[in-house]
């Protein structure tokens, strides 16, 4: 389950981001403004003491001392101003960017194709949309302000040590290549590292993510051992990696520390010959010893943000990666007026890739306006790729379906999946009130509309009771007369029912059944069912074995022939009696 990312540079990373930059410029420009003067009149302070040792110390000049002590208070108060305005505004800078990036970034999961889920764990694509969009947002927040700031200021005390001597300055820095080689060695095996653990996280989220969603199956089956056994390999595989990245990023802080002592010592004994000859006053060699402190601190700062920098950059990897999964797209985007209904197939031939077997071969049929149709087919028959062509998730060769005359190829996605309305075996329930679950939110369906189409579909349920995730506090047959009054609010003009009653008691079927029939009336409907009760009052049956068209026709006539369907029907009254009698209920 590890994932291939390519990797990206932090200039590729800001090209990406520039954008989101370019929302708000003036908030940026002041940033920027706030961490040069910052940096500024950070570095004017150690040359203000140097300036009070040189002009008003040794001198014993009192009044240049008074000036400039208050000076240096002017300049602090200064560098505070400037460094509340660079550290507020950065984090507004960047959890502004975090917000458009994470709306971005949902909006285009919203639109990939159900192709892209079918091989994308969903533990995957959440850690993607809350971890990976988190560091990101930290990029802003902590990684840039952390760099930017630090290499300014480390730009800066350099350009102010050169200043005062530029000789000094060489010796001092003489040996700064060996240890920058040296911390970047450690930081590169930071960032592979950081990669490794994103990766196996991530993975470790999508086993846990299927196997809470599976947990009943689990334990019924007895296999928690075996579940845990492998969790704790892929745990222990995340702790591994982790541990090696720390270890890596904690010889970063010796490394530094031994060249913070080298730079000091060279520092002091060369700016202590060179005072000795004569060549730097004072006060100037003790500025220049302030510098040389500092200069090390600005390294300390990135490198202790260097492991979060890093990590952003892999989220930023993660989520571009996403961004970069090609969408569902329309060859002319448009508004789509009511349907008929009328369905035409015309050779129409269709595999899931093209190393498969076909799902549907040949297949040519014509389903009428209004008209009633059952799909009838044994497991694997082409019955549910059918209906999942009809939604436009997948795209079929050109000109072989059409929906009112016009190549489905042709008609926008939205458009077209506004007009149809699925009830599936397992209805998809949201965490909410029972009324937004049947209006899903939208701004047409009022709560009047609402309450008629849950008393349509005999639902007996308040429209302000909180539904539970999944439904959980709902029995299936609550939760698909749930699904049916959704149908009777959205009112669409192609009606799919997939197996809609296979799991509901006989009282709910009987229920369910007058609003079905009245559902179905004046609009074209494809049922996908097993039961004879579900699907004897469709027009026309079509029987589906291995992706071909079997047999079609009107059921009775179908029973008559004693053929596929014939068998079918047969082998699905024997499954409940076997199940009436499991249950206690005697044979009719």
């Amino acid at each position: 389950m590890n994932e291939q990312v390519a990797s990206i540079s932090p200039k590729q990373a800001l090209k990406r981001l520039s954008p989101y930059v370019g929302k708000h410029p003036w908030m940026f420009a002041s940033v920027v403004f706030s961490v040069l003067a910052t940096a500024a009149s950070s570095r004017a302070l150690p040359w203000i003491i140097g300036m009070i040792i040189d002009r008003a110390i040794l001198p014993k000049d009192s009044g240049m001392f008074v000036s400039l002590v208050f000076l240096y208070l002017g300049v602090e108060i200064l560098k505070t101003f400037f460094f509340f305005i660079q550290s507020y505004y950065f984090q507004v800078f960047g959890n502004k960017m975090l917000y458009y990036i994470r709306e971005d970034l949902y909006r285009h999961v919203l639109h990939l194709p159900l192709e892209f889920f079918n091989k994308t764990p969903v533990g995957r694509v959440v850690t993607r949309m809350t971890n990976d969009v988190g560091a990101l947002g930290e990029l802003f927040s902590e990684g840039i302000v952390a760099v930017f700031t630090q290499s300014v200021i480390l730009i800066a005390t350099i350009v102010a040590m050169s200043i005062l001597s530029w000789k000094l300055t060489l010796i001092t820095l003489a040996t700064a290549p060996i240890y920058v080689y040296l911390v970047y060695l450690l930081t590169k095996r930071v960032r592979l590292l950081l990669h490794e653990t994103k990766s196996k996280l991530s993975a470790m989220n999508a086993f846990l993510a299927e196997n809470i969603s599976g947990i009943r199956i689990t334990q019924l089956y007895n296999r928690t051992e075996k579940q845990n056994q492998i969790f704790d390999k892929s745990s222990a595989e995340y702790r591994d990696v982790n541990i090696q990245m720390l270890r890596s990023y904690a010889w970063l802080q010796p490394v530094l520390n031994l060249f913070n002592a080298t730079l000091i010592t060279s520092a002091l004994y060369a700016g202590g010959y060179f005072n000795l000859e004569g060549a730097l006053p004072l006060g100037a060699m003790i500025t220049f010893l302030m510098y040389s402190q500092d200069f090390i601190h600005p390294i300390r700062d990135i490198m202790e943000k260097i492991q979060q920098f890093q990590n952003s950059l892999t989220s930023a990897e993660r989520v571009f990666h996403l961004m970069e999964e090609p969408s569902e797209q329309d060859q002319a985007p448009r508004p789509l007026g009511q349907l008929r209904g009328q369905i035409e197939m015309k050779n129409l031939f269709f595999s899931y890739r093209p190393e498969l077997p076909p799902a549907l071969s040949d297949i040519n049929l014509k389903i009428e306006a209004g008209e009633s149709v059952a799909l009838v087919g044994r497991t694997g028959s082409g019955k549910t790729t059918f209906i999942s062509l009809l939604q436009r998730f997948y795209d079929v060769p050109p000109q072989t379906l059409f929906i009112d005359g016009e190549a489905i190829e042709n008609l926008p996605r939205k458009g077209l999946r506004r007009r149809l309305g699925v009830i599936q075996q397992d209805p998809v329930l949201f965490r909410g009130t029972l009324e937004f679950n049947v209006s899903l939110g939208h701004p047409d369906i009022d709560p009047t509309r609402v309450k008629a189409a849950c008393q349509r579909a005999g639902l007996k349920l308040a429209p302000d009771l909180f539904i539970e995730e999944r439904g959980a506090n709902l029995s299936l047959g609550e939760r698909q007369l749930v699904a049916f009054a959704r149908i009777f609010a959205f009112d669409p003009e192609i009606l799919i029912l997939d197996e809609a009653t296979a799991n509901i008691d006989s009282e709910t079927e009987v229920l369910l059944k007058k609003a079905t029939l009245e559902a179905t009336k004046g609009r074209t409907s494809l049922v996908i069912a097993h039961r004879l009760s579900t699907i004897e009052h469709c027009d026309r049956v079509i029987v589906l074995e291995q992706g071909r068209v079997a047999e079609m026709g009107a059921p009775a006539e179908l029973l008559a022939q004693k053929g596929l369907y014939a068998q079918l029907a047969e082998a699905g009254v024997k499954s409940m009696r076997i199940s009436a009698s499991a249950d206690g209920i005697a044979d009719p």
